[in-house]
């Protein structure tokens, strides 16, 4: 039996499993099985962590089993945990993932998070462009017989957002999958579908990388706000409404780091009889 904690951040789901419960395991495996919503668990990621003398050292399975560098709602997700059961002392913890350590603070029944700076150098997103580009902003991608224009960065884990005059389910269904593998994404890549309500707040539709449709995306919110600013659409202060309610996110002027703020909770604990 494999001791494990569901976790949920705006419904974005996470099952947590700490390191010494499942040692020599395959992740790939156990993260498919047990984020199965028939017959595990069920969630869009399983967490195997680990508390080391520095911080907190985390990694992230996909539900289907591919690895992710970093989760902004994962980090919420294992924060939440961490201060509720003591194992976070103070209002600080730090989370080391794959892509560097991350700190998290607790304020109120919210978490926020120093995501850093975002990535724009199209080889360290990564991305290939067809013609040499300082920046992915407003760029035209060939998808599926038609062309998408596309803004592109990394914040943790690569990004790729375009702009709809409205959220349609369908689109993101039908494209999402398209442009997360598409080959001008060596990594594959998260997708947001971004419709601008203003300058201060924007409605985005999310589909993760080895995940599908999300109901939200704590990097995505972050890599929706990068394209807005970069693309004239709105300030660096941005409320992104998602499916299940809102993330905070501003994109620092004087530090160029990204700070993200919302909330996460347990949801249950209990044992994972896998067979």
């Amino acid at each position: 039996m494999v001791p494990f904690v569901k976790t949920q951040a705006l419904g974005n789901d996470f099952v947590l499993v700490e390191e010494s419960h499942v040692p020599g395991r395959d992740y790939a495996a156990l993260g498919r099985k047990i984020c199965d919503r028939r017959s595990g668990v069920g969630g869009d990621g399983l967490i195997v962590w680990h508390a080391g003398s520095d911080a907190v050292r985390l990694r992230i399975i996909n539900s289907d089993g591919s690895e992710a560098e970093c989760s902004g709602n994962g980090l919420r997700c294992l924060a939440a945990y961490l201060f509720g059961n003591g194992a976070a002392s103070g209002d600080a913890v730090r989370l080391r993932t794959a892509s560097g350590v991350y700190t998290l603070r607790r304020e109120g029944d919210r978490y926020a998070a120093d995501m850093g700076r975002p990535e724009l150098v199209p080889e360290k997103i990564p991305f290939r462009a067809v013609s040499a580009a300082e920046k992915v902003v407003d760029y035209p991608l060939q998808v599926d017989g038609r062309t998408v224009r596309i803004s592109a960065c990394a914040t943790g884990n690569p990004h790729c957002t375009l702009f709809v005059d409205a959220i349609d389910a369908g689109e993101v269904h039908a494209l999402g999958p398209l442009l997360e593998r598409h080959p001008a994404f060596p990594n594959k890549t998260n997708v947001e579908f971004v419709h601008v309500r203003g300058r201060d707040a924007i409605d985005v539709a999310f589909w993760e990388r080895g995940a599908g449709p999300t109901p939200a995306s704590g990097t995505g919110s972050c890599g929706a706000v990068v394209a807005s600013v970069l693309n004239g659409r709105t300030g660096r202060r941005v409320t992104v409404h998602t499916e299940n309610g809102v993330l905070e996110v501003e994109w620092r002027n004087d530090d160029d780091r990204l700070r993200l703020v919302s909330t996460a909770e347990v949801v249950a604990e209990g044992g994972y009889h896998d067979a």
